[in-house]
């Protein structure tokens, strides 16, 4: 009797089971084409989809993914996906994946997108130059295109070097035919431009350098930069002279710019319309070489004058040459002298900071005294979190840039437990007002930061 109540319970607990399991046991259509609007039917057991949290999309190789433009719950079994496809979407099978708020149910090659038969792609545009500073209207011709019929409908012009021209308006005028409207800036650099246009059906359709934008007698650009020059580890004030920019103050800033840095103000003034001065410090961070001189406008663009600003060598670079002591205890207060040559600790607005690290810890130091412009003395107070072992130095000063010496300090744990060995008094009476003193072993007390 027990072993036939045991097999029944079995075959309940299998039934349930099954009942329970969610699955999807449809797709309506399971194939589409790219280049199609396609509504897809998914149907379900037990799998309760829900408005507002349940969800399908497409998915190949695990990476690429296709989701509908929205989805519509019809049922709690039935949920229809609207999806574009364009020739940017990978043909093939994919898994059928449906969200309905507490995990994923998959229909593995539920579904399969074929390639579309004639692939849209963009033949001509006129006018296919302009001049800076120019509006005007392009006409777009493509074959075998979708224009108007997805969503989304975009283009746009864009440089090698990064520049691009959004337009101002867009006309469809049939599925092959755009009519754009450009408004192009007296800021926008010159040069070539790959065209592109973008729907949800046509997937981004390019054309590469499509377009050249001329230089205009309106066009920006800088004139003069004085002086043209600067050593590493000197403060100076450049003056860049334009012509048709158009500087403001509060909108217009110019910085030094190469492959490997960015030199910016740490102060600009415009004098007029086309003359702004900046306030630089070079220090020895900074790469030796040629920078471009980068005028920027804000809402209007930039202008930019190649290789115009030299940082020149200043000989021997700052650099740390010891740190005394070289260990520390855990629970101590210590005072480091850090002697460095090549520096100018001493110049006004050369103010030194310091950082010990170890891994993802940064240690910063309670206060700085300058010697000489060559050392200072650091104050590091080490509590018992702060890990043990070598750490690195870093020293930074506005003129000097960044030093470093590495594994220099070796912060070791104390001999002793911190512990307070005497409190005095160690009574008191209900009513009582009185000082008490507390000593310790192995703990830095420090007015302001230390409580009983």
């Amino acid at each position: 009797m027990k072993n036939i109540f045991k097999v029944s319970v079995f075959i309940f607990l299998l039934s349930f089971s099954g009942i329970q399991a969610q699955t999807i046991t449809s797709v309506d259509p399971n194939e589409g084409t790219q280049c199609q609007q396609l509504s897809i039917i998914v149907t379900g057991e037990n799998v309760n989809f829900m408005q507002g949290t349940s969800s399908v999309h497409l998915t190949q190789n695990g990476s690429d993914d296709i989701y509908p433009e929205n989805n519509t719950v019809l049922n709690i079994n039935q949920i229809q996906s609207d999806f574009y496809f364009s020739p940017d979407d990978q043909e093939g099978s994919y898994n059928v994946e449906a969200w309905n708020g507490s995990g994923y149910i998959v229909l593995n090659n539920g579904f399969y997108l074929n390639p579309v038969a004639n692939l849209p792609q963009l033949l001509s545009i006129d006018p296919d130059t302009a001049l800076a500073g120019e509006a005007f209207e392009m006409d777009i011709i493509g074959e075998f295109t979708h224009f108007g019929q997805g969503y989304n409908q975009n283009v746009w012009l864009n440089s090698s070097y990064g520049s691009y021209l959004l337009n101002s308006t867009l006309q469809v005028i049939s599925p092959t035919h755009l009519k754009v409207g450009f408004v192009i800036s007296s800021y926008s650099a010159p040069g070539s431009y790959s065209l592109y246009v973008r729907n949800e059906l046509d997937g981004t359709l390019v054309m590469q350098d499509a377009f050249t934008l001329l230089t205009s007698s309106s066009s920006p650009e800088l004139t003069s930069i004085i002086p043209d020059f600067a050593y590493q580890g000197s403060e100076l004030t450049v003056t860049v002279t334009g012509r048709n920019t158009d500087f403001t103050q509060g909108s217009s800033l110019f910085y030094l710019v190469n492959i490997n840095s960015l030199i910016s103000p740490s102060n600009s003034t415009v004098i007029n319309d086309t003359v702004i001065t900046g306030d630089f410090v070079i220090n020895f961070d900074e790469s030796v070489g040629y920078y471009d001189v980068l005028a920027s406008n804000y809402g209007y663009g930039s202008v930019s004058l190649p290789d115009g600003f030299e940082v020149r060598s200043a000989g021997s670079a700052p650099q740390i040459q010891t740190i005394t002591p070289e260990t520390a205890q855990q629970g101590t207060r210590v005072i480091f002298q850090i002697k460095t040559i090549n520096t100018h600790f001493e110049e006004p607005g050369n103010p030194v900071s310091v950082t010990l690290v170890k891994g993802w810890e940064e240690l910063y130091c309670h206060d700085i005294t300058v010697v000489d412009s060559v050392t200072f003395q650091a104050s590091y107070i080490f509590s018992h979190a702060n890990d043990t072992g070598w750490h690195d130095l870093i020293v930074y000063a506005p003129l000097d840039g960044t030093l470093r010496l590495d594994s220099c300090v070796n912060l070791l744990a104390p001999s002793g437990e911190a512990s307070v060995s005497s409190v005095v008094p160690d009574t008191a009476s209900q009513g009582d007002t009185l000082i008490i003193s507390v000593t310790g072993k192995n703990i830095v007390f420090m007015q302001g930061t230390s409580q009983l």
